[in-house]
């Protein structure tokens, strides 16, 4: 998880409160004698020790403090008490944002130690375990609970997370394809076939055409700014060693239907994208269907289609100018395998229906702008991602409906843009509200760089690099859980106290 600021407050007030709890014995003693509280203190340079199973306890008000450098031992088990509102205090500091955290029981500070360092143990340790862990205990009950338990350990092994707390705002795309509502006349459409000896296709008229055949160096193109086009894509083999097979350029109006069995592969030298020939590097496209900016694309149909960028790089790619459109509805199965990208949308990306498979060198399917999988009343897509970095990706990733099976290297649902562009614009975000997911990931299984709202659905998460940060569920802004339910098999992490 990116930006990994941790705070484990509630294992260092334990571990302090425990060395303010290394009293000097006599002189408690000695003040109980006459009937006087005791106000407990320990010299610069002691080192108390308790003994296993004692219990140091004070009462509401009392200050103990300890000496600059003291680290205290106690037994196993031991967790001392002190009363409400109790701060032990500690040397140096000031508040969180001047150098490090204050000393003393002032309101919200923190107790001492060196600048920026988590108190007990090195510079960015959180207390109780190794560098980067969580303290122990599960994550529930009411919304916005801060982890129970002792400190140590990752928090919450197979819990189930539930909120009373509100959602933050869930943003959904604006964007509408026109495309969607062409309509597709079979009967009426001009039919080409494709072959060595007729490789090129280019389209600047609407219409419905049909195209079938094999080539194994062609393209079809729908230039720029033609509207109208219903392109029906029927038990067709094509590769391309020159730029995308199927290309809708800027401007662009198409609804693409998929009959029988299509084979796209995309066979550009991966080299053409950095040549100095800018010619050659203009012309390069890496995808074997390339939506280009401003282009409003509805893909669609009941056939089979075979997409195979493996040798260059994406599957699918889009454009990133504002109201460029990538909408995938329908029965139609859709397979990826890419070298880069399964699919990559710089603007927005929605998948309604279909059942879609993905194995990927990096995201199986990435939108820069916002990600949308199913519809709000729980339909949507069967996903299946077998191999990836990172699975669905977008600022914001909206989970409506559907079911996915995700395996990843990395995150499984990353809430993140690599460069940012919308993140003024936009809140990082994980929304989940219907669906069936099931996510494996080698990082964390959600990883939002904002917040998590799970508003229904089920969602299962088993992440195999517990620990360092990585876990089966990490946020930075609020996690938000009702209605909904999560399956948690491998622990929270979180890179700042989630808001209320």
């Amino acid at each position: 998880m990116k930006n990994m600021n941790r705070i484990a407050v509630l294992g260092m007030i334990m571990l302090l409160a425990a060395s303010a709890a290394a009293c000097n014995t006599e002189e408690s003693q000695a003040a109980e004698a006459v009937g006087q509280e005791a106000t407990l203190s320990v010299a610069e340079g002691e080192t108390p020790s308790f003994e296993e199973g004692e219990m140091p306890s004070f009462e509401e008000g009392e200050m103990p403090s300890f000496g600059e450098g003291e680290m205290p031992s106690f037994g196993e088990g031991e967790m001392p008490s002190f009363g409400e509102g109790q701060m032990p205090g500690g040397q140096g500091g000031g508040r969180r944002g001047q150098g490090g955290f204050g000393g003393g029981p002032q309101g919200g500070q923190m107790p001492g130690g060196e600048s920026g360092q988590r108190p007990g143990g090195e510079t960015g340790q959180m207390p109780g375990g190794e560098s980067g862990q969580m303290p122990g205990g599960n994550f529930g009950g009411q919304g916005g609970q801060r982890p129970g338990g002792m400190g140590g350990g990752m928090m919450g092994n197979q819990s189930t997370v539930e909120s009373a707390e509100s959602p933050t705002e869930i943003v959904t795309s604006g964007l509408t394809s026109t495309a969607a509502s062409l309509t597709v006349n079979e009967s009426a459409a001009e039919t080409i076939v494709m072959s060595e000896s007729n490789s090129e296709v280019k389209i600047d008229t609407a219409g419905t055409y049909l195209v079938t055949g094999s080539c194994s160096d062609g393209s079809i193109t729908v230039k720029k700014g033609t509207t109208g086009v219903v392109l029906i894509l029927k038990d067709l083999d094509l590769t391309s060693t020159t730029g995308a097979t199927v290309s809708c350029n800027k401007g662009s109006q198409v609804k693409i239907v998929i009959e029988g069995n299509v084979s796209l592969t995309d066979a550009e030298d991966p080299a053409d994208e950095e040549s100095t020939d800018a010619e050659v590097a203009d012309a390069f496209d890496g995808a074997a269907l390339k939506v280009k900016d401003g282009a409003d694309v509805y893909l669609t149909g009941t056939g089979t289609l075979t997409i195979d960028g493996s040798s260059c790089k994406n599957g699918i790619k889009a454009g990133d100018e504002e109201g460029t459109c990538l909408v995938i509805d329908g029965d139609l199965t859709i397979d990826i395998t890419a070298a880069n990208d399964g699919i990559n949308a710089g603007y927005d990306l929605t998948i309604l229906s279909g059942n879609i498979t993905v194995a990927a060198g990096d995201d199986a399917i990435h939108a820069d702008r916002i990600l949308t999988v199913g519809s709000e009343d729980g339909s949507g897509p069967e996903i299946t991602i077998t191999g990836c970095e990172e699975a669905l990706e977008g600022t914001i990733v909206n989970l409506f409906g559907g079911s996915g099976t995700v395996k990843s290297s990395d995150d499984g649902v990353n809430a993140a843009n690599k460069d940012g562009t919308y993140s003024s614009e936009l809140t990082f975000s994980i929304n989940i509200t219907g669906g069936t997911w099931e996510i494996t990931s080698g990082g964390d299984g959600l990883d939002s760089n904002g917040d998590i709202n799970i508003t229904g659905g089920q969602t299962a998460v088993t992440s195999t690099a517990m620990g360092g940060g990585e876990g089966g569920v990490d946020w930075v802004g609020s996690l938000y859980v009702a209605d909904g339910t999560l399956t948690n098999n491998s622990g929270y992490a979180y890179d700042a106290m989630p808001r209320r």
